[in-house]
């Protein structure tokens, strides 16, 4: 029996008896539990339980919840037991008819809960115009006599509200609080706690523009027809867009669905479809769907398209279809074969069966976010999806296999088991980024895909967490645009890298067990960080290690940064400190004073270590809150620290210890993994920075000479990850010193490290994944270099490409149209424009997206990003990508930053109301600024602009200049001085002052 169609179901906290009260049952029925006493004694026990009785009767009646004109009073809601709460606003809400609001806060009370959704839905494609019914089921927790639920932008005509026995409850007041997106609906008489009840809406609303909520997108057919669809996209707070709902992930409940389409459309749901009959006296037809499980509202999706699908079954009998326009449709049985292996793999990894009977993947034209994991039909752009063998590049086809592996992983981590609030974000995400690797190794094992996890992962998070405006991965959020705020580099990338740390020391399989115990035990409902801290404590107890889960892990996620650890090695006894990293500018708020953390900004930290006498086997030392030393032998010629960068921190050598790893990778490269080699790569550029772990005691930790030094090995370095991390370590110290005579010196100097791998690895299109991955970040770096014989290679297959319409390689045509377009006529950017808009390959259109922004034209590049203003030229979701390559064009940085400033208005209504677009907008536009004049002018422009869910971005971005201006005072003599000793007039390159 489905829960909707029970008549009484009390929702209670705790382990509730039969009776809805909450008793120690061990207490009741324990045997020796005896009690004796005397007639006298028990007439007085017997009358004071009555005084008691009525005394607690009497405190209820005056106190108990649900009094319409009650506001939120600071109780913890469900999974922010540990967050505070927001205080009310300091005036009173007002509804849009001008009366008070009686709910004044963001979240909604906690009296009803729903069981069951009945949604009917009527959208036209041509006039965009939906019709809704909504029926929800609900049941009442506490007494009230008021009902709030999500509603935005709806237009709701009717609504009626019956108790169990179908006898109409007066709604006698209807209010809407257009802020907090709420609809109060206050009735005439008390709702009966653990009593269910049915709420009737009837609503209006039309399909959006942007790309959240129940919005239109369109594609072009093979016959050059514009094509409609209409697709949603909810999380993490639209949901309440498309219809009234109770739009908080905590409140889950089943969904049942029927939606009326033209003749030439389908419709697709979570679940599958139950039937479709013809609508009388209409050319419409009605699908009915299968009810889902009980998931959030956020994970609810439905489609009205016209695709065609490939499909299979999985081995535990799952159909696994993926859809796509019928032009594209070829270009799906890769993630077809890929998306049912992985299905399978994740099925036996999390122990836990796929709940539903199908699993639909399809590509949107207009999307958004990358993909998003909606339970039984996920949604991805069309880059995310597609691959074509003869077209796409490795990097792309990683790019989509990662997707899918990131989106299947959220079937379990996100919807089966969904945290409890947005707070815990990173439950979700950053376990979806952790799998994604192991998910796409299952399908593509030659990937090196763990390897590869320090590049996609650890650098990127390492890097924004270094930052005072970053935030800790567990943070409190409470409206919409806090809530899309920490869709970001946090909780995505330093979540998985704290799991893949954790991993670290408990180990693969451990780490599989408590998974499974977490799934097991919350399966169908939320959880909170604590939750997965209990079960990894249980299955590491049950294996013998004593560990404090929940005392290690809190130190990573309940505070912002990570730490920096100071190892100095004499005479064979090492010294390791630990304290914040903070790359800082100059007369900052010191941000220990006051802390915003009881940790004071310490972690428990595992240390490991190989050493020159032992360099194949590591080695762990805890550091709990503290500092450590110990002793290794004492012939030690080095130490290298945090092997294979498992660890979510940062390490800084005493001089003799840099110059002892840098003699390793100068003799005997193969001692260190290239995991090891990229991570100290990444560690020495990065402690260039002005950095501070006191602001009393703060200076660059390493000068540039160190770091550049230690550059010197990559003549002899092969491997992708190592010089998949140089090369933008380098390119961004190109990038900062475009203005100063040392960035000719700079560009000259990454020549002589590229120029013998570049005559080395040739042209072909051939090899293992990474080599090929190597080859296009090789050949790019020799073009930015000025290398003449690069630029005329790629010149010279443009021309043929663009002439005779001869074939180039899928790794090789970012490097061969980038070139083309920058060295080339309007005409060669011309032609690049009319394959963007005639192409049905899309990692083709996004390939001539960025290489139309590598002109050098000034006039192109403005007519280019006015295109970004016309949705008929520039589709929405790609305009943040047309602004960020342009941005790294060295002639085009401004140009992006006065088109942003200029139209601000017109580009945030292309993103809705709360999108975390704006965000990456402004980091891209600003992000090669250098200058204090280019600081006052986005201090200045952003002073009185309401940027939403882009304020951290915008702290973030200015804290990023200033670190820029802090790196050029400290780093530009020695950087130019040492270049100038290091390169002969004759070893210079002509035409290399160019870059990108």
């Amino acid at each position: 029996m489905s829960d909707h169609d029970v008549d009484d179901i009390a929702f209670l906290t705790g382990s509730p008896n039969e009776s809805g009260f909450m008793v120690n049952k061990r207490a009741m029925y324990e045997p020796g539990a005896v009690m004796v006493c005397s007639q006298k004694r028990a007439c007085c026990v017997v009358t004071l339980g009555f005084i008691a009785i009525i005394t607690i009767a009497l405190i209820v009646a005056f106190t108990k919840p649900g009094c319409p004109e009650a506001t939120y009073t600071g109780e913890p809601f469900p999974g922010q037991s540990n967050h505070p709460t927001v205080s009310p606003p300091s005036t009173p809400p007002t509804a849009t008819n001008g009366e008070e609001f009686p709910w004044a806060d963001v979240r909604l009370p906690f009296h009803v809960r729903p069981l069951h959704y009945d949604i009917s839905l009527h959208p036209n494609l041509t006039t965009r115009h939906v019709q809704g019914e909504m029926t929800i089921k609900l049941t009442t927790i506490e007494e009230t006599t008021a009902i709030i639920i999500h509603g935005h932008e709806l237009n709701v005509s009717q609504y009626s509200l019956k108790n169990k026995y179908g006898k109409p409850i007066e709604i006698i007041k209807f209010l809407i609080y257009p802020r907090h997106q709420q609809l109060y609906l206050g009735l005439d008489e008390i709702l009966r706690r653990g009593s269910n009840y049915t709420l009737k809406m009837s609503f209006e609303t039309t399909l959006k523009e942007e790309l959240d909520g129940f919005y239109l997108s369109s594609y072009i057919n093979g016959d050059g027809e514009k094509r409609y669809i209409a697709t949603t996209h909810f999380e993490p707070t639209s949901a309440r867009s498309a219809f009234p709902c109770f739009d908080e992930p905590h409140l889950k409940a089943k969904f049942h669905l029927s939606i009326y389409r033209d003749s030439q459309h389908f419709t697709l749901f979570n679940m599958p479809q139950q039937t479709t009959v013809p609508v009388e006296g209409s050319d419409l037809f009605l699908d009915e769907f299968q009810e889902s499980v009980e998931m959030s509202t956020y994970l609810v999706a439905f489609i009205v398209c016209d695709y065609d699908l490939v499909y299979n079954f999985t081995e535990h009998n799952v159909k696994v279809s993926v859809y796509a326009p019928p032009n594209m449709i070829n270009q799906a049985n890769y993630s077809l074969r890929i998306a049912s292996h992985i299905l399978d793999y994740y099925d036996k990894f999390f122990g836990v069966a796929y709940p539903l009977p199908k699993q639909d993947l399809i590509a949107i034209p207009d999307f958004g976010a990358g993909a998003m994991e909606n339970w039984g039909l996920i949604t991805y752009r069309e880059t995310a999806l597609m691959f074509d063998k003869n077209n796409t590049s490795s990097r792309s086809q990683q790019r989509v296999a990662v997707a899918i592996a990131h989106e299947l992983a959220h079937q379990w981590f996100g919807n089966l088991v969904t945290m409890s609030w947005w707070s815990d974000l990173w439950l979700n995400e950053g376990f979806a980024s952790f799998m994604e690797n192991i998910g796409a190794a299952v399908a593509e094992p030659g990937w090196a895909m763990e390897e590869q996890f320090i590049v996609e992962k650890m650098h990127p998070a390492l890097s924004l967490d270094a930052l005072l405006a970053s935030h800790p991965i567990s943070t409190p959020v409470t409206d919409p645009a806090q809530i899309e705020s920490i869709f970001d580099t946090i909780s995505y990338k330093k979540g998985a890298s704290i799991i893949s740390m954790l991993e670290s020391f408990i180990g693969r399989n451990m780490l599989q067990e408590g998974l499974r115990l977490y799934l097991d035990s919350h399966r169908y409902g939320n959880a909170a960080t604590d939750d997965l801290w209990e079960a990894l404590t249980t299955v590491t107890k049950k294996h013998g290690k004593e560990l404090d889960i929940k005392g290690i892990m809190d130190t990573w996620t309940l505070q912002a940064g990570f730490p920096l650890i100071s190892v100095s090695l004499q005479d064979g006894h090492v010294t390791a400190s630990q304290a914040r990293f903070l790359v800082c500018e100059e007369n900052v708020t010191d941000p220990n004073e006051p802390l915003n953390t009881t940790l004071g900004y310490r972690w428990h930290v595992p240390l490991t270590y190989i050493t020159s006498g032992n360099p194949h086997n590591q080695t762990m030392h805890w550091m709990n809150l503290t500092d450590v030393d110990f002793d290794v032998a004492r012939d030690t010629k080095w130490i290298k620290v945090n092997v294979g960068q498992r660890g979510f921190y940062r390490v800084s050598y005493d001089m003799a210890g840099w110059e002892a790893l840098n003699n390793v990778l100068q003799t005997n490269i193969d001692t260190l993994s290239p995991a090891d080699r990229a991570s100290l790569i990444d560690d020495v550029f990065t402690l260039v920075n002005p950095f501070c772990t006191t602001i009393q005691n703060w200076a660059g930790t390493v000068s540039a000479t160190v770091a550049l030094d230690l550059s010197l090995y990559l003549k002899k370095e092969t491997k992708y990850i190592p010089w998949h991390t140089a090369l933008g370590h380098l390119f961004k110290w190109v990038r900062l010193i475009f203005n100063y005579p040392a960035h000719t010196l700079m560009l000259d100097y990454i020549h002589t490290l590229v120029r013998p791998h570049y005559e080395t690895i040739g042209w072909n299109d051939t090899g293992t994944h990474l080599e090929r991955l190597l080859r296009s970040e090789v050949l790019w770096a020799a073009v930015q270099c000025g290398n003449s014989h690069a630029i005329q290679e790629a010149q010279q297959r443009f021309s043929s490409w663009r002439t005779n319409n001869d074939s180039i390689p899928p790794n090789l045509r970012s490097v061969v149209y980038s070139t083309g377009v920058r060295y080339g006529t309007e005409e060669d950017w011309r032609h690049c424009w009319q394959v963007y808009n005639s192409s049905s390959i899309p990692s083709e259109k996004g390939l001539m997206l960025k290489a139309m922004a590598q002109t050098r034209d000034p006039w192109l590049m403005q007519q280019y990003l006015e295109y970004t203003l016309d949705a008929t030229k520039i589709r929405p979701q790609d305009v943040m990508t047309v602004l960020k390559q342009v941005s790294k064009n060295p002639g085009g940085r401004l140009s992006a930053w006065r088109m942003v400033r200029q139209h601000w208005s017109q580009i945030s209504q292309l993103f809705g109301h709360g999108s975390f677009t704006m965000g990456a907008i402004i980091k891209a536009v600003t992000s090669p600024f250098t200058s204090s004049f280019d600081l006052g002018e986005v201090e200045a422009f952003f002073k009185d602009v309401d940027v939403g869910p882009g304020e951290r971005a915008l702290a973030q971005a200015l804290e990023t200049i200033r670190l820029h201006i802090q790196w050029h005072e400290h780093n530009l003599d020695s950087l130019t001085s040492w270049l100038h000793q290091h390169l002969s007039h004759s070893q210079t390159v002509k035409g290399s002052g160019d870059s990108a």
